[in-house]
């Protein structure tokens, strides 16, 4: 039985509040300042917390599910009209605002200039309406404010966090019956998948490399050259930051070309390999893909990972985007052979539809992240136990990342899966590559679209619209049917019933759709490609 406490006294009970309430009389709202009794502060913080939910849903339904995007005004202009004659950034105000005005300003200076990821025809980077819960959880968790790096700051959140990373440990296909076992998977939450690919390439620097070199320590300086980390043409940008921020050269990236549906397969790797060792040289790790962001392609995962065991490589995949798909039986198959790699970013912020910001990094075994990560600062105490079963000895997340104090971002995803439960999380991921599936269906039935590849794996669709029809448009000079797209994706923006972002695939221009909008149907993408081909009509019109 855990020690019973003594009563407390009520906050309320040791001060005078109208004394507390002059502490703070120095502002137009002391009530929002000084909190510190139901009597003194509920009513006024419940009249806040209606207008602040008011002006939320105002924006909502004022703007986000009217435009895809904000007034249509170029970077310049936007500066101007929200910076004024300066242009810049002025000093911080000095006096004090009542809420009410600051919500005011909200309302005129910013709501009408967002990106909407409430209109049902925004596919944009993996920008998802998060789901309600998901604004409960992030809500509450400000409130709650707790600190995720020391077990004392944060005592049940760290076991919220704990349970979401099993969560996701379960999705990506770890054995459930080891999670949290000295030698078993496990994880941490990240910021996004920029994070978690860095700290992933850290787990294969100090852990990986060290063995392959068979040094006392983790490498560094002169032990980083000569080494080299496969990755496809698809790859993610931050795994060539990563690489650099760590120390090593510019030519320990090897870009290996992806396939005819932009995949990195497992013949290509192991001829680089193959090549390398012959030079001399250090195969380190592979970084495949799981959902690339240009295509949604997913390299072959199952083939690379024989690869890696035989010739003893690291084996991470960015799953960032595509992992979701797992939570679906009817998509799962898709994204195949997570479970065959030593670590996995996972991103809750695209494909689960949470608020900005969560991601993960889960791995296959716990003491890789405490070997990578783990130091003891003095005023963290209690914090250098040697035992990493968390069932016996406090959950120090600070030991398993790059970061120490962080909020409780586990909650909102906590909330929302429970919310939802896995199947509905499910049927979300389903219907939003049902709809991707119909924009594709679409555009292979049309003579004025084209996309590429020509079956998306997941639901990321790359278009062009071809001005005419396929037969004119292929007789325009070099680089028209390029400026075409851009035009299109501008003028679209501009009219705010929808929004594509462009990409570059084999040195040509197109528009993508990266559908993580579950509010979409398939009216919506019918709606959409009209808006394209009557924005083209009138730019014909007008070059004519």
């Amino acid at each position: 039985m855990p020690p019973q406490r003594e009563p407390s006294p009520s906050s309320s009970d040791v001060v005078d509040p109208d004394s507390f309430r002059n502490r703070f009389a120095w502002h137009p709202e002391p009530e929002l300042i000084g909190i510190r009794s139901a009597e003194l502060n509920r009513r006024a913080l419940e009249d806040a917390g209606a207008r602040i939910w008011e002006a939320a849903l105002d924006y909502v339904f004022e703007h986000g599910i009217e435009r895809a995007t904000g007034e249509p005004i170029g970077y310049r202009d936007m500066r101007s009209l929200y910076y004024g004659d300066a242009l810049g950034p002025g000093a911080a105000p000095s006096d004090p605002t009542p809420l009410a005005d600051l919500l005011d300003e909200f309302r005129t200076r910013l709501a009408p200039h967002m990106l909407n990821p409430w209109h049902p025809r925004q596919f944009s980077y993996f920008t998802p309406p998060p789901l309600v819960a998901s604004i409960a959880g992030e809500t509450v968790a400000q409130w709650l404010n707790q600190g995720i790096d020391v077990w004392n700051c944060g005592p049940v959140g760290a076991f919220v966090e704990e349970e979401v990373v099993r969560w996701l440990s379960d999705l990506v296909g770890y054995p459930a019956e080891r999670f949290g076992q000295r030698d078993g998977p496990f994880g941490v939450l990240t910021s996004g998948g920029v994070m978690a690919n860095f700290m992933a390439l850290t787990l294969a620097r100090d852990v990986h490399l060290r063995r392959v070199r068979g040094l006392d320590r983790p490498p560094r300086g002169a032990s980083l050259e000569g080494v080299r980390v496969y990755v496809s043409d698809q790859a993610h940008f931050s795994i060539a930051r990563g690489l650099s921020e760590l120390g090593f050269p510019d030519d320990t990236l090897a870009i290996l070309p992806s396939d005819d549906r932009f995949r990195l397969t497992a013949p290509t790797v192991a001829e680089a390999v193959e090549h390398d060792r012959r030079a001399g040289l250090v195969p380190l790790a592979i970084a495949a893909v799981a959902g690339s962001t240009n295509t949604g392609s997913v390299d072959d995962v199952p083939g690379l990972a024989e690869v890696a065991r035989a010739e003893h490589l690291w084996l991470h995949v960015d799953a960032a985007y595509g992992a979701a798909a797992r939570i679906s039986p009817r998509l799962s198959g898709r994204v195949p052979g997570l479970e065959l790699a030593d670590s996995v970013t996972v991103d809750p912020h695209k494909w689960l539809f949470q608020a900005y910001d969560i991601g993960a990094l889960v791995v296959r075994r716990r003491t890789d992240l405490l070997d990578t990560f783990h130091r003891s600062p003095e005023y963290y105490r209690g914090g250098d136990v040697q035992d990493p079963d968390a069932t016996h000895e406090p959950l120090n997340f600070y030991r398993y990342g790059m970061e120490g104090s962080r909020r409780l971002r586990a909650l909102k995803l906590w909330l929302s899966w429970k919310h939802l439960g896995s199947s509905g999380l499910a049927r979300l991921v389903e219907t939003t590559w049902d709809v991707a599936a119909h924009l594709a269906r679409s555009c292979r039935g049309a003579d004025d679209f084209e996309i590429l590849p020509a079956e998306p794996e997941l639901s990321v669709v790359c278009l062009r619209h071809l001005p005419g029809g396929r037969s004119p448009a292929r007789a325009l000079p070099p680089g028209a049917l390029d400026r075409h797209q851009d035009w299109l994706a501008t003028a679209l923006e501009a009219s705010g019933d929808g929004w594509l972002s462009t990409t570059t695939l084999r040195g040509e221009t197109w528009l993508r759709a990266g559908n993580v909008n579950y509010l979409a149907t398939e009216s919506d993408v019918d709606r959409l490609l009209e808006t394209l081909r009557r924005l083209a009509a009138k730019r014909a019109v007008k070059a004519g």
